[in-house]
């Protein structure tokens, strides 16, 4: 045995024991007292957002408020605490209820881990806390948008629109009554399609410079903001001629003023126009050269950049001719069952129009003039009904203006 307790490891264990007790004694069994100091501890407000607002007041005194404390406690106590970082200072503004000036109580609110009772407040600096409360001042500020940047070539920005048109601010009454407005920023270079992003939010006061905001209180901290991208497009403007012989769109000289506008709109629609039709013209029904003044129908959700709204059309005919024919070869189409039909006109004088050289190959016999009574009612009696004239033999030339005939119904 004593061969054992002369061993250098029996002596190294017997060394760990000692010390072990000794540090469960000074951590656990000592009862001497000893000091922490926790400096820089944040004053935490509690009731100003709802309390106080509700009550129209709030506090204007700096809030970055500190509080340095000196602890006492058993040595056990005091080590459970760290270098009091779990430690917190609040402060209840419940009970005010007017302006002025308040000298305040603070509750130091420990970690879950330690007890209050066992720990002694040896000095604290300070040791109330002071505020200044004044009447809560609110307005209503109006939102406006700021573009920064520029869209893709070929396209331009829409009116900006805005998730809400105002805010509520509030604050004390000289800082808030001097704000002119609040500013959202969107940045749209190399926009192609739509923006919507949530934009944080300025506060820009009469002389154009930018609030701190810092001691206000906005009902919002961002604005969604939509900035439509609309794509600029020149579209020439055109007529739907319908030409027929002797009316063909080729033989018809024409011009449109203006010939192009400029519109900008949704890519996705104006993408697909190659052109705008003004209007559809049936050659045949112009029987002299003429100008007339015509809308320009921009497409669904467009802007017309370029600014006109009407179209001047000139027809013209001067590479054709005219002759006047008499025709008596006059039939009918689509007569009412059961019934006798028999023509009452006689003759129709009918202008043809087309190359001279072509209307002199034509004689009355070529013509022919055609009534469709596909609209008339069974009832017997006599009816004036539309015609086409047709000239056999011949692409070139055809007859101008309308015509019709008249035809007698009986049983």
């Amino acid at each position: 045995m004593n061969n054992i307790r002369n061993t250098k490891t029996f002596r190294v264990i017997l060394s760990i024991l000692v010390a072990l007790i000794i540090w469960l004694y000074v951590e656990n069994i000592d009862p001497s007292i000893i000091p922490l100091q926790v400096r820089d501890i944040p004053v935490e407000f509690i009731g100003e957002d709802d309390i106080l607002e509700e009550r129209g007041l709030m506090v204007s005194s700096d809030k970055n408020v500190t509080v340095d404390l000196t602890l006492e406690g058993q040595r056990n106590m005091i080590s459970s605490l760290g270098r009091g970082k779990g430690i917190r200072i609040q402060v209840d503004l419940s009970g005010i209820t007017t302006t002025g000036q308040h000298s305040l109580e603070y509750n130091i609110i420990y970690p879950d881990s330690v007890s209050e009772r066992n720990i002694t407040v040896a000095s604290a600096s300070p040791y109330r806390v002071t505020v200044d409360v004044v009447e809560l001042y609110k307005k209503s500020i109006t939102v406006r948008g700021e573009r920064t940047g520029e869209a893709a070539d070929g396209y331009m920005a829409g009116e900006m629109t805005f998730s809400e048109d105002t805010i509520l601010v509030s604050g004390e009454q000289l800082s808030v009554s001097n704000i002119s407005h609040a500013l959202v920023s969107v940045d749209l270079t190399g926009a192609t399609e739509t923006v919507n992003q949530a934009a944080s939010i300025q506060l820009i006061d009469f002389n154009g410079d930018v609030v701190d905001s810092t001691e206000l209180r906005m009902s919002a901290d961002s604005i969604n903001v939509s900035v439509p991208i609309l794509m600029i497009k020149e579209l020439p403007l055109v007529i739907d001629f319908v030409s027929s012989p002797g009316s063909m769109e080729a033989d018809m000289p024409h011009s449109i003023t203006p010939r192009t506008i400029t519109v900008a709109g949704d890519s996705k629609s104006i993408s697909k126009l190659d052109q705008i039709v003004l209007s559809q013209v049936v050659l045949k029904e112009i029987t002299q050269n003429t100008s007339y003044t015509v809308p320009i129908p921009i497409p669904a959700g467009s802007i017309n950049l370029s600014g006109e709204t009407t179209a001047t059309v000139t027809i013209s005919s001067m590479n054709l001719e005219t002759k006047t024919f008499t025709v008596s070869n006059l039939s009918y189409i689509n007569e009412p069952a059961g019934k006798t039909v028999s023509v009452v006109t006689n003759e129709v004088d009918v202008v043809l129009r087309g190359p001279a050289e072509e209307l002199e190959t034509i004689e009355d016999f070529n013509i022919r003039i055609v009534g469709d009574m596909t609209d008339v009612t069974a009832s017997n009696g006599n009816y004036a009904i539309p015609a086409e004239v047709y000239v056999d033999g011949n692409g070139k030339v055809g007859a101008i203006g309308t015509y019709q005939i008249t035809v007698r119904i009986s049983s």
